[in-house]
């Protein structure tokens, strides 16, 4: 590919009198290299939003009066609900995950230990749906408690997410140009940051290895040629 000009570009080769990439340099031109932009991949996932916890295994009178008494933080409280669905494993019982529901949340809030911080925490007893005589009063419980329906969501890379003055963005690969699409994003996961925004299978996402203006000329990477 020949060599273009952008204003932008932070490597510079000085020529004079010199062809280079087909073009040929006057006396004193400085020859500015095109940025490289890479094809990203957005993945579409399912995910549940959650709040993980920990609590003691507890027993009323019968086997079937079974629950985990947890506390769930200020900070949290407002995402649980009464009938919620939540997956129970612990150390005691490696390898079984038992189903529960929530059955209570109490009216008060007061001040638990949470390691070696203290927080302001709700108590909530989840019902073991199906206990059986594995399951001990005293044994510690780790909760994953579900907090929304199964969505499909967009991931992208953190990288290909920008920010400016004006919001958040990412670049769509245009007729060899770095396009600003403003996006609006959400939540952030091991693989990935949410793309609320609609982006469709013709915009290309692309990340730039270095600055560059809205609309300016990059070179498609040699290992994304073939993208299509």
């Amino acid at each position: 590919m020949k060599s273009k000009f952008n204003k932008f570009a932070v490597g510079t080769i000085a020529v004079c009198g010199l062809a280079t990439a087909g073009l040929l340099a006057a006396p004193g031109m400085v020859l500015k290299s095109v940025p490289t932009a890479t094809v990203v991949k957005v993945e579409k996932v399912e995910h549940v939003d959650t709040v993980s916890l920990s609590g003691t295994i507890m027993r009323n009178f019968t086997k079937e009066e079974t629950y985990v008494q947890t506390y769930v933080a200020e900070q949290d409280i407002s995402r649980v609900e009464i009938g919620q669905t939540a997956e129970i494993t612990g150390d005691a019982f490696p390898g079984t995950v038992y189903i529960g529901t929530v059955d209570r949340i109490s009216d008060t809030a007061s001040k638990v230990q949470f390691g070696n911080v203290q927080k302001t925490a709700v108590e909530v007893k989840i019902k073991i749906d199906s206990p059986d005589d594995i399951l001990k009063q005293g044994y510690t419980a780790s909760v994953k408690l579900i907090t929304s329906e199964p969505s499909t969501m967009s991931l992208v890379p953190y990288e290909a997410v920008n920010q400016d003055d004006n919001g958040e963005y990412v670049y769509i690969l245009r007729d060899g140009k770095a396009e600003k699409l403003y996006v609006e994003t959400g939540a952030e996961l091991s693989g990935g940051i949410e793309l609320k925004t609609t982006v469709y299978d013709s915009e290309k996402i692309i990340t730039v290895d270095e600055l560059v203006e809205n609309g300016g000329a990059v070179k498609l990477a040699e290992q994304e040629q073939a993208y299509d």
